[in-house]
């Protein structure tokens, strides 16, 4: 139960993951988004790698845990440093369960480069669609399919499959409907924020049967929000339940309040007792709030020994 607690936010922390097709804007890209969508994530890749919280996860997770793995990963599949050459990455999918989704991203790459890369993998091969090319390749175990376009020499589609990247263009080229189309948005979309670096936003998700407290949590809410931002030092993350019921919120009150309150309690080997002592349960009706504020070198910190204990 603790590690549901401490991978949250460290979740959170590294995002995963365009207001116009080249803009480097911190703000979630409605017009760049499925109105279909479920799901979306956003990270301003170039406002957090300026954050304390960035420079200390890079110091202090150098020699391994998730972060440098993630780091490596997109090193490793774009030929880019993901902090300095990355603006902002924009996640979403038109589904509630299973990993079917695209991810925007937006950055200064060399579409030569990704694609030498992406033909060393297993099944790699291409197609025209229009004047674009569609790459498919498999992982390294050959087992999972993606698929990849270049919308733009600045923009890369990456899906879960080739619908998904295909339906993704559409949206970009204003073919199928976005969220800014709608005027009243399916999911709840919180307003410009300074200092926010990470937004996450879901409504009616299933989760995973693998993690079981996360899905019992969202199998209790109708919508979820997350946000995390650094302002002057200070670290400011919050998740945001509006439940199903108001008996569905106390469950979950109860829940989450019961993790902070144990996690306080052990020894603090991997973090998870400072990111307790910052955050705090609230509940109002319906609406249940776990949230975390301290300073960034303190939050970094216990995310660093979190993920190096992973």
């Amino acid at each position: 139960m603790m590690n549901f607690l401490a991978k949250t936010w460290i979740l959170m922390a590294v995002g995963l993951g365009l207001g116009t097709l080249t803009a480097r804007s911190g703000t979630l890209p409605k017009a760049n988004v499925s109105a279909a969508a479920k799901w979306v994530v956003h990270l301003d890749i170039e406002r957090f790698s300026a954050s304390q919280t960035c420079q200390i996860l890079r110091r202090d997770t150098e020699g391994g845990g998730g972060f440098q793995e993630l780091l490596v990963h997109y090193r490793n599949l774009l030929g880019v440093d993901p902090l300095k050459d990355l603006y902002h990455v924009t996640l979403y999918g038109e589904e509630t369960s299973g990993n079917r989704g695209v991810a925007l991203i937006a950055g200064s790459m060399s579409p030569k480069t990704v694609v030498q890369r992406l033909s060393g993998y297993p099944k790699y091969s291409t197609r025209p669609v229009g004047k674009l090319t569609l790459h498919k390749w498999r992982d390294k175990s050959g087992t999972t399919e993606l698929n990849a376009c270049f919308y733009t020499s600045r923009l890369l589609i990456i899906g879960s499959d080739e619908p998904a990247v295909l339906g993704a263009m559409q949206i970009l080229n204003g073919k199928q409907p976005s969220l800014a189309d709608q005027k009243k948005p399916a999911l709840p979309l919180p307003p410009p924020s300074e200092g926010v670096f990470m937004t996450a936003v879901t409504r009616s998700y299933a989760g995973s049967s693998q993690e079981p407290i996360k899905a019992l949590i969202l199998r209790s809410t109708d919508s979820a929000v997350i946000q995390i931002a650094e302002r002057k030092g200070l670290v400011d993350a919050g998740i945001v339940l509006s439940a199903i019921s108001q008996d569905a919120a106390l469950q979950i009150h109860q829940i989450l309040n019961g993790l902070v309150v144990s996690a306080s309690l052990v020894p603090d080997a991997d973090g998870l007792a400072k990111l307790a002592a910052l955050s705090e349960v609230t509940r109002q009706g319906q609406t249940v709030s776990l949230t975390l504020h301290g300073p960034a070198r303190e939050v970094a910190a216990a995310l660093a020994t979190g993920m190096l204990a992973q």
